[in-house]
């Protein structure tokens, strides 16, 4: 563009005023496009006019979303015209004159404030990275200069808002607000991201976390949007519960919910996930306070939305029968956000544990870490009137919350002694809200710390256990009306029998488990007593008393296993012939013991096997039942076993007429590992 041309002028001319009432921003993004790509010699002067507008100031989401989307779009225009220009020989290469073009928009930067640098750098960088497919492979390295500034920008924006020197504050403009800050954050969350690790790591990674913890605390209220909550509520007609719409937790949560933090708080979480991930691994020394400062707001604001959510009639609601349509609208505002806060927690927690899983173990650091573990799991905890929406802590649950409960858990679980305080920390806070027992607040906080407990049964102590741990448990034990509760509190229950069996063959001595065995009677009772419809189905009660009778049969002592199998032989031949459901359920439990028994005990368990399958008037019950011995012999038996149930089973195969091909498939339907242990999942 040899001479200024009108649209030119009109830029300029827009560019030099403060407001857009005569030229709106569409029209000016769409010239800062048009003339960064074409004009000549150079865009270095365009861009100082840009970034030195008064136009972009006092700063809003609008304007620099502008700003960033018209120098994003101007590398695709500029990308345009080099091509279509690119007929010489010996004309310079497609990246060696974008790289020249970037350098001499970024000149023109140079001065400008950092927040409107910021902008401009970002679109440019998100700019390159779209335009990364149309360079040949060996001359990608475009962006490497736009990193340099986006990296070089948000460290002065991060200087703004952190520096201690109040003199120097007091000439900085009314923009450094936590609205501005939130916009930096914003706009910088789009493009840091493509930035390597390398570069990244050299931002002042404390002060950035911190900004952008005060960010997320700012979203949220710092947990304080349901403190109305309480107050708002009231019934209506036929509605116990009501919410007026001018109501303060209507204008509360809809304060947080339109305000421009939560609109971006995916981008910034994840912003915020990355910088602890890397904090982590580069400075890990320096990063581990300050990750547990942040997760401790984190579990704060948590803690805040529990306190207030608890009181109020819609924590014990469970359906929307109950609410007005007022209240409906209002409540479903608070769901989302209160989503929106776990999901927010679990990416930025669950970074930080990635990260410290690499720590080498000489690292100072690791002494803190099952303390930042149990932080993680109270946030969760605290969260488990959400968490239990989704299925639940565990195996149930969606990926990302599994993946954070479970590393929460193994990381703790390398520190005895910080597990078994954890544990009794559960246990005496759920004992004292046995008054809520049928809440469904208290049950999905019972079930969330039953299915933390499970997994760290292997390294609590006895005591633990006896005291607490199995006391908690009990009630739960035969209340099949809460679901997750009642398979959660049997899985527990089989976790401590697994890690009893699991140590006993681990140590040469006897020593130790009394407390386990002892309650091995009433274990075998209960399964039985949970044997009818509606308890345990007929694949979790197999699965409990065949791994009853394998942490029985682990004692030197054979009497207490032979219990176990005496009790259900019992209780088979007690029940009647009208309950023909539940005696095949016992009889197919039956068989599932045959691999857990040693081989002196075999030839006791098959007889009355072989008895009621010979028994056996239901043809179709009866297939079930050789099949499901036949599973058992094939897959689960061990090799002392194997050779005396081949010659039993060789002996009876021709009188059930039972033939080996086409038996494969039962294995696959029947995929019962002999270490699986019960499962609220399953």
């Amino acid at each position: 563009m040899a001479a200024p041309d009108r649209g030119h002028t009109l830029l300029l001319s827009s560019l030099g005023r403060s407001n857009t009432t005569e030229t709106p921003l569409s029209t000016i993004q769409a010239l800062i496009v048009y003339y960064l790509a074409n004009i000549h010699p150079s865009p270095t002067p365009l861009a100082a006019t840009i970034v030195s507008s008064p136009i972009f100031i006092p700063f809003s989401h609008s304007k620099l979303e502008v700003l960033s989307t018209s120098f994003r779009h101007a590398v695709h225009s500029k990308l345009q015209v080099l091509k279509a220009d690119s007929s010489g020989l010996f004309s310079p290469s497609l990246d060696t004159q974008l790289n020249v073009w970037s350098l001499a928009i970024f000149q023109g930067l140079e001065g400008g404030h950092a927040i409107i640098r910021l902008a401009c750098c970002s679109g440019l960088l998100l700019g390159l990275e779209d335009i990364l497919q149309h360079l040949p492979a060996k001359k990608r390295g475009v962006k490497g200069i736009a990193e340099d500034e986006l990296v070089m920008t948000f460290a002065d924006v991060i200087d703004q808002f952190s520096t201690s020197d109040t003199w120097g504050k007091e000439f900085h403009s009314a923009a450094e607000s936590a609205d501005a800050l939130a916009l930096s954050l914003i706009i910088g969350s789009q493009s840091l991201l493509l930035v390597p690790s390398q570069k990244f790591t050299a931002l002042p990674l404390s002060h950035l976390l911190g900004l952008i913890m005060r960010t997320i605390e700012d979203a949220f209220d710092g947990g304080r949007f349901l403190s109305s909550l309480q107050s708002s509520l009231c019934s209506k007609a036929e509605f116990k519960i009501h919410i007026p719409l001018d109501s303060p937790i209507s204008k509360s949560i809809k304060n947080v919910s339109n305000s421009l933090s939560m609109a971006y708080i995916g981008s910034i979480s994840k912003l915020c996930a990355r910088t602890v991930s890397l904090f982590v691994d580069h400075r890990p020394n320096a990063a581990l306070p300050l990750i547990a400062e942040a997760y401790q707001k984190l579990n704060s604001i948590t803690a805040h939305v529990e306190t207030d959510w608890l009181p109020t009639s819609l924590s014990g609601a469970t359906g929307q029968s109950l609410l007005s349509l007022d209240a409906r609208e209002v409540t479903t505002a608070i769901w989302a956000t209160l989503k929106t806060l776990l999901f927010s927690v679990i990416m930025i927690t669950e970074a930080g544990l990635s990260a410290l899983v690499y720590i080498p173990s000489t690292s100072a650091v690791l002494l803190s870490t099952s303390t930042l573990a149990v932080v993680v799991l109270q946030a969760l905890s605290h969260l488990s009137f959400v968490i239990t929406q989704f299925g639940g802590a565990g195996h149930s649950a969606f990926d990302e919350l599994k993946r954070l409960f479970y590393l929460a858990l193994d990381v703790l679980g390398n520190d005895v002694t910080e597990s078994n305080e954890y544990a009794r920390h559960l246990c005496v806070v759920e004992a004292g809200l046995e008054s809520l027992m049928a809440h469904p607040f208290y049950q999905a906080k019972k079930a969330f710390a039953l299915s933390a407990i499970e997994q760290l049964i292997p390294v609590l102590n006895e005591m633990t256990i006896q005291e607490l741990v199995f006391p908690t448990c009990l009630p739960h034990l035969s209340d099949a009306s809460h679901r997750e509760t009642f398979e959660s509190a049997h899985s527990v229950v089989l976790a401590i029998f697994a890690s009893h069996a699991q140590k006993a063959r681990e140590s040469t001595s006897q020593q130790g488990g009394g407390f386990t065995r002892k309650i091995v009677p009433f274990y075998a009772n209960c399964l039985i007593d949970n044997s009818v419809q509606g308890r345990l189905s007929t694949l979790q009660l197999r699965l409990a008393f065949a791994a009853l009778v394998r942490s029985a049969a682990s004692a030197a002592d054979l009497s207490l296993a032979w219990f176990c199998i005496d009790c259900l032989l019992a209780a088979i031949a007690s029940h009647s012939e009208r309950d023909d459901e539940r005696k095949h359920r016992l009889h197919l439990t039956l068989i599932s013991c045959v691999p857990s028994v040693p081989l002196a005990l075999l030839p006791r368990l098959l007889d009355p096997i072989r008895s009621f399958m010979d028994a056996a008037q239901d043809e179709k019950e009866r297939q079930e039942l050789i099949d499901a011995l036949f599973a058992e012999i094939k897959v689960r038996v061990g090799d002392r076993e194997k050779e005396y149930m081949i010659r039993w089973w060789g002996e009876l195969r021709m009188k059930w007429a039972h033939t080996v091909p086409g038996r494969e498939e039962i294995q696959g339907g029947h995929g019962l590992d002999n270490e699986v242990t019960l499962t609220p999942r399953l």
